[in-house]
């Protein structure tokens, strides 16, 4: 972890949060260090994406993730790839969708997914015993 002196010399620190122990505990030692509120952004990643799909990602946790960003004054922004995990893990003949993301401005921005190669993951169920190969970790 880096030390007080170099935290603060950054002009924002971002905060990649899934809203569990070891995201909340990184936030954490970053306040506890000193670093001001104002220099500090969380970023959540939704699993599912927007569209639709409920495959990974609890029904309460983009509330409850905002609800802590809330609790602690600090803006909280969210990402997703189009159709989520489950689009990706089906992928068959075709890009990576594009990730969409909030801008502090508000808007909806999108990157990627217009280049590349059509291929296919089709990687679900998971049919090895090999906690190496898994998608998330063993």
């Amino acid at each position: 972890m880096l030390t007080k002196k170099e935290l603060i010399s950054y002009d924002k620190i971002l905060v990649c949060f899934s809203g569990g122990k070891d995201s909340i505990g990184c936030l954490l030692s970053i306040l506890d260090k000193g670093v001001p509120r104002d220099r500090v952004e969380i970023h959540h990643h939704s699993i599912d994406g927007h569209e639709g799909s409920t495959l990974m990602d609890w029904a309460v946790t983009p509330s409850y993730c905002k609800q802590f960003a809330k609790a602690f004054n600090i803006p909280i922004y969210y990402s997703w790839l189009v159709g989520g995990f489950e689009r990706e893990m089906l992928r068959e003949e075709s890009l990576k969708a594009p990730t969409r993301f909030e801008t502090p401005e508000g808007a909806i921005e999108e990157r990627g997914g217009i280049r590349g190669k059509l291929n296919t993951r089709l990687k679900f169920p998971q049919v090895s015993a090999d906690l190496s190969v898994r998608w998330c970790s063993a």
